[in-house]
C-alpha cells in the first residue's frame, strides 16, 4: 500500500487480528463495537467468533435485550467478516440485512458466529448466528449484503 493510499483503520486492524490469530481481541477501534464490548474470541475456518455485552441499558421493560441491539451485534459481526477479507484501501457499508429472532436475549454475553459467502468487486454477502454465552441456545440470525467501496480520504 503507498502512503497516498488511505485505509480503513478497523479494516486493517481486523484483517491483522485474523491473519495472525490472535484470540480474544477487544474489538473497541471504533464507536460502534466499543459499545457493545466487542472481543474477537477467534477466527476458525472462514468464521469470526465475535463476543459482545448487552447492558441492562439495552433491555426493555420485560428484561429482554432489544431487536435493535441484537441487529446491530449481527450486523457488526458481518461487517467485521467482510472487512477481514478485504484489501487494503478498501470498506464496505451493509445495504440489505435481515435478522430473524428465535429466543430472547438477557443482559449480559452473546456470542455471534458470522462467516462471508462470497465478496465480489462490488457487493459482498454473509451470514451470521447468534448464540447466549454458553453456545447452548440460538437467539438470531442474520443475512446481510454489503456494498464494496473503496476507502474515501
Amino acid at each position: 500500500m503507498s502512503l497516498s493510499q488511505e485505509d480503513n483503520p478497523t479494516r486493517a486492524f481486523v484483517a491483522d487480528a485474523v491473519s495472525s490469530g490472535r484470540r480474544n481481541v477487544r474489538l473497541e477501534i471504533n464507536p460502534a463495537l466499543a459499545s457493545l464490548s466487542a472481543l474477537l474470541v477467534e477466527s476458525r475456518d472462514g468464521e469470526l467468533v465475535i463476543r459482545f455485552t448487552a447492558q441492562q441499558s439495552s433491555t426493555q421493560g420485560n428484561g429482554v435485550v432489544g431487536g435493535g441491539t441484537l441487529a446491530s451485534m449481527l450486523d457488526l459481526a458481518m461487517a467485521m467478516a467482510v472487512l477481514s477479507r478485504l484489501k487494503p484501501g478498501s470498506t464496505c457499508a451493509t445495504i440489505s440485512l435481515t435478522v430473524n429472532m428465535q429466543a430472547a436475549a438477557s443482559e449480559g454475553h452473546l456470542v455471534a458466529v458470522a462467516g462471508v459467502e462470497k465478496v465480489g468487486r462490488q457487493v459482498a454477502f454473509a451470514n451470521a448466528r447468534l448464540y447466549d454465552a454458553g453456545f447452548s441456545r440460538l437467539i438470531a440470525s442474520a443475512s446481510s449484503s454489503l456494498a464494496v467501496i473503496p476507502v474515501r480520504p
